[in-house]
């Protein structure tokens, strides 16, 4: 596995024993962050006798619309024909990738032609508040 793995892999081995990961996220900063923030989740559902079925979830919808987050911003800062269409149309952009276009999201993405911010920086920021 050479490419990240997607939002439910990365659950998925979140739920396994430490050291069985993939060569990839054994050795990718990224991925390793993110099982490891997943993890974290997983122990605290453990703990719970009985956690609430939709308690997991919004666990679950939560890293998946953070994990679409970022790829758009990566895929934003690289691609200068995307960073036009989100300027032209962003919340055609954002439904594209996945993401439900919220007014602060579609503000952030024409705020990246206008010259005010950078997307990562605004789009990074919106996730913080996720």
């Amino acid at each position: 596995m050479n490419a990240h793995p997607n939002t439910d892999e990365l659950a998925r081995l979140a739920m396994q024993p430490e050291g069985n990961e993939p060569h990839h996220v054994a050795m990718c900063p990224e991925c390793r962050a993110e099982i490891e923030s997943y993890r974290v989740i997983v122990h605290d559902l453990r703990m719970l006798r009985d956690p609430p079925e939709d308690l997991q979830e919004a666990a679950s919808a939560y890293f998946a619309r953070r994990r679409a987050l970022e790829d758009l911003i990566a895929r934003l800062a690289e691609d200068p024909a995307l960073r036009a269409r989100a300027e032209t149309d962003p919340a055609a952009v954002l439904r594209k990738a996945g993401i439900d276009p919220t007014a602060d999201l579609v503000e952030a993405l024409r705020d990246v032609g206008r010259g005010q911010s950078s997307a990562g920086d605004r789009l990074a920021a919106r996730l913080l508040w996720f």
